[in-house]
């Protein structure tokens, strides 16, 4: 059976950076910059948008159009291509140095001085960031970096999460090299079948290599592997499927908050929408409405005027309706055992 190893102490060790995994180092291969200076980097993503071609230099075809290519529109669709590859590796690396940013924030208590948590800090200093998905990048970032390190390619955040989850009573994880060798055998196989390396087929492969005795040699681990992920790769997952113990089971993913791999996705939805009305809140004051008249478009700012006036006040009656909290009445006895043992989050009328 492969080896599983039990979760750190310290949910944070090993994120330094130390597995060849660095940030800066994988942000420069993609962008050709000194790592040292992130200013330089964020530059140099928003100067892809220097090498696509002009727009007015893009000749507009109909729909429906299927003449061939000219030489000129082969190159402008290879440039485009380019930069759009590129910002795309950019963006799905920028999760995960952001978890490790966080890792390394949390490990230090960084924000001891001006916030209470580290939720608390994630939100201030990334507004637009769920905490929930922060911690979920915090957990994966060690072995997403380290595969984008060895494939040139950032791994999305589902395929990660299963392969960094704690399972099982005793909460074990796989072995980095063996994660890191289900993920670039899973996905290389996927695309040379035709198929798609989602994240229920990481998980179908993890349960299938833990109970599988892996050989120390490369090309024949390689080659179980390879069939492991054939099979999952070949149907719909089975009864054994780690699907129950993804939602709902109460085990601990980052060490962070307990219920982490619970998805909430209405919750998420309403952290958003507060966050998003937060942000118009403060772009829009009185001073606003008088500098809105002042611009001499009576048409535009009533219409405007009308419509901010209808949207607040369906918010306020729909927010007005929501149903309570359900809270859910544990004895303190049960309670203190299940947090001891379990690890089972308290319920939200205990939380501090």
């Amino acid at each position: 059976m492969a080896r599983n190893q039990d979760v750190d102490d310290d949910e944070f060790a090993g994120l330094g950076g130390d597995s060849g995994s660095d940030v800066g180092t994988q942000t420069g291969k993609l962008l050709d910059v000194p790592k040292q200076d992130p200013k330089v980097v964020f530059d140099s993503v928003v100067a892809l948008a220097g090498s696509l071609p002009r727009l007015d230099d893009v000749a507009e075809v109909e729909e429906g159009d299927v003449s061939p290519l000219t030489d000129t529109e082969k190159q402008q669709k290879e440039d485009t291509e380019t930069v759009i590859l590129a910002a795309s590796k950019v963006g799905k690396a920028a999760i995960w140095v952001m978890g490790q940013g966080f890792a390394a924030a949390k490990k230090g208590q960084w924000f001891r001085e001006t916030h209470p948590t580290i939720e608390a800090y994630m939100a201030d200093l990334v507004p637009d960031v769920v905490p929930r998905q922060a911690r979920r990048w915090v957990t994966g970032s060690t072995l997403a970096l380290a595969i984008t390190a060895r494939t040139g390619t950032a791994p999305i955040e589902g395929q990660i999460r299963e392969l960094v989850k704690a399972k099982g009573k005793d909460k074990k994880t796989l072995p980095q090299d063996v994660a890191e060798d289900i993920y670039i055998v899973t996905t290389t196989t996927a695309a040379e079948t035709g198929a798609k390396a989602t994240a229920k087929v990481m998980a179908d492969v993890r349960t299938k290599v833990e109970k599988t005795e892996l050989p120390e040699d490369t090309e024949q681990r390689k080659a179980i592997l390879q069939e492991l992920a054939l099979d999952a790769l070949a149907g719909p997952i089975g009864p054994e499927s780690s699907d129950q113990e993804t939602v709902g089971s109460g085990e601990a993913e980052d060490g962070i908050i307990d219920a982490e791999i619970v998805d909430t996705p209405n919750l998420d939805a309403l952290d958003e929408a507060l966050r998003a009305l937060k942000t118009v809140r403060k772009t829009i004051k009185a001073p606003t409405f008088k500098e809105a008249v002042a611009e001499h478009d009576p048409e535009r700012y009533s219409s405007l005027i009308k419509d901010l006036r209808a949207i607040t006040r369906e918010l306020q009656g729909v927010t007005d309706r929501a149903p309570g909290p359900m809270v859910v009445s544990v004895p303190a006895q049960a309670e203190h055992e299940d947090a001891e043992h379990d690890g089972a989050e308290q319920p939200a009328g205990d939380a501090a």
